[in-house]
């Protein structure tokens, strides 16, 4: 059902303001003094399983305004907030819609007849929120060690929720643990499992410099609070991701296949005549 409360006084003392939402043959009209009139129930917002814009049934929704003011100071502030509860038309996943806006953050233009027109920037959040891919070999890591496939589920679910300074400290401790089940002494320094990891074969030059980038981003993340963007985290994940399973899972097991490859022939030189 969708609310359609008369508004209140402090719907009144909102600034105006008028957003039109084109969606196929849907007019989406949100103010601050009325509520959004939506024809048939449908809107397109970003589904958390899809992890995209899809077409979504409204099964609840309620605006609730809201204003502040410094009687002291002679400051004040209002917006408002539309709770949705939604469900994608594709896979039927009913998530929650947080669209909130604030009379500090408007956009300006000028229209064709010379007039200014603005419209309330809207922050939507929706709950649960998208959960990003997985690698496919995370099960089978799980077989191998099920320590370090729940240090990996953790980082993931730090990064979803965007927490990327918790995430940077379990990448550091997913390679420490990596090393461990490796057979490297857990007691030794970081910067000695490199060294071991690097002359046991695990890892050449290169994968050990830029380990050792990612074990300082960790420990600058744990002891003086750096957060990476997410360009940043990224490139870090993405070298935990080469490292584990090719060290873990595959390990030096390609190797055997050596004994299978048959011998190369030696090339009979043409005797000169």
């Amino acid at each position: 059902m969708i609310d359609k409360k008369q508004p209140s006084d402090l719907d009144a003392n909102c600034i105006h303001f008028r957003r039109e939402i084109k969606v196929s043959n849907l007019d989406l009209a949100m103010t601050d003094t009325g509520h959004p009139e939506v024809e048939e129930n449908i809107t397109r917002e970003h589904c958390p399983s899809c992890d995209g814009e899809r077409r979504c049934q409204v099964r609840g929704h309620t605006y609730v305004p809201w204003s502040w003011s410094d009687d002291v100071n002679g400051f004040s502030m209002s917006g408002g907030i539309d709770h949705s509860l939604l469900q994608c038309l594709g896979c039927e996943t009913v998530f929650y819609l947080h669209n909130s806006w604030n009379d500090e953050d408007f956009d300006y233009w000028v229209d064709a007849d010379g007039t200014e027109r603005r419209e309330a920037n809207r922050t939507k959040t929706t709950y649960p929120k998208p959960v990003g891919q997985r690698p496919q070999w995370l099960e089978a890591l799980g077989k191998k060690d099920h320590d370090l496939k729940n240090i990996l589920d953790q980082v993931y679910t730090a990064a979803d929720a965007e927490c990327l300074i918790l995430a940077s400290i379990g990448i550091r401790t997913a390679v420490d643990r990596a090393t461990e089940v490796l057979g490297i002494d857990p007691t030794e320094p970081f910067v000695k499992k490199l060294s071991e990891l690097k002359s046991g074969g695990w890892i050449g030059d290169t994968e050990h410099d830029v380990l050792s980038v990612v074990t300082d981003a960790g420990s600058a993340a744990a002891h003086r609070g750096w957060e990476p963007d997410d360009h940043e985290f990224a490139k870090l994940m993405m070298a935990v991701e080469m490292f584990i399973p090719r060290a873990i899972l595959f390990g030096k097991d390609v190797l055997d296949v050596k004994k299978a490859i048959p011998p190369k022939k030696n090339r009979i030189k043409n005797k000169k005549t």
